[in-house]
């Protein structure tokens, strides 16, 4: 499953009081008891409880305070808001936008749940086994408590079906079949069966999750960099065994917004093994290329022209 969230099972969660909503779900699979994040990752979380009803959803306004000052996101969306509690302190996360489940339009029973897509706080420490929390609150009222285990990285490849790609304008509705991230530059088109790339190929793909940058963002500005951890990409045809392992050309956290661009090139492909066609079978590429941090991978298609 390649999309960024499941919602199974609703959680509540008590840590400083009772708090007025439940977790409905968060992460990318199964909603585990805490949820592991690494600094800067996007997420969705999902509650249960909120007095608000949303027709539409709403995004925030990424701004910025000066020409050369970096994009930030809103702290509050449609009255919603999130605060990452840390050893530090405390510090607010940045809110791509809110939605809800919709409603039958004469009920009056409905409680739809209300997905609040957010940033990790860079100011999440990445070290040891301790515990954050993230609180959600709708105005002054605390929804949820979501307690947060740190962790060096939480790779995910951005995909047409994210519910966390707003931001995106590469994406649209000739890409319905979760398609995945990655451009040529300059022209910025999805590699796809329609638009297939050569080996030796420039590409760059959109991730989350990779962690702090090299130049740490916690406390500080944000100053764009490459992250700390260091990312390996491994190529497989169709999901069979690797055949090439190199690192990225290079990773970049674009600005304070989560955004990662990973640059890579096509390798050569292995000597007398024919590829098989794309999108055949319900394969959108031929050949599969793993990204792997220290903790965590991702992974998606190309569809390669010998």
């Amino acid at each position: 499953m390649r999309t960024l969230l499941t919602f199974l099972l609703a959680l509540p969660f008590t840590v400083l009081g009772q708090p007025a909503g439940t977790i409905a779900g968060f992460g990318y699979r199964n909603a585990p008891q805490a949820m592991e994040a690494a600094p800067g990752q996007v997420i969705i979380v999902s509650i249960h409880g909120a007095k608000a009803r949303l027709d539409h959803p709403i995004y925030g306004s990424p701004q910025r305070q000066s020409d050369t000052a970096p994009f930030l996101l809103s702290t509050s969306v449609a009255g919603f808001s999130a605060d990452l509690i840390h050893p530090q302190g405390r510090t607010p996360a940045g809110i791509y936008g809110v939605s809800q489940t919709p409603c039958p339009i004469r009920s009056v029973t409905c409680a739809p749940i209300t997905n609040v897509t957010l940033i990790i706080p860079f100011e999440l420490v990445a070290a040891g086994r301790g515990y954050a929390t993230l609180e959600i609150k709708e105005g002054n009222t605390l929804l949820s408590e979501l307690p947060i285990l740190a962790v060096p990285d939480k790779v995910h490849i951005l995909t047409s079906c994210d519910e966390s790609q707003v931001r995106y304008s590469i994406f649209s509705d000739v890409y319905p079949s979760c398609t995945s991230a990655v451009i040529r530059p300059p022209s910025g088109a999805l590699i796809s069966p329609s638009n297939p790339v050569q080996p030796a190929d420039k590409l760059v793909a959109f991730a989350y999750g990779l962690g702090d940058a090299e130049r740490s963002v916690a406390f500080a500005p944000f100053i764009p960099g490459p992250p700390k951890q260091q990312f390996t990409l491994r190529y497989s045809i169709a999901r069979g065994p690797v055949f090439w392992a190199a690192p990225a050309d290079g990773i970049s956290l674009t600005d304070a917004t989560g955004n990662y661009q990973i640059h890579f090139t096509v390798p050569p492909l292995p000597a007398n093994t024919p590829l098989p066609a794309c999108g055949a079978q319900g394969v959108n590429g031929n050949v599969t290329v793993t990204v792997y941090g220290s903790h965590s991978s991702d992974s998606f298609e190309l569809c390669v022209k010998p």
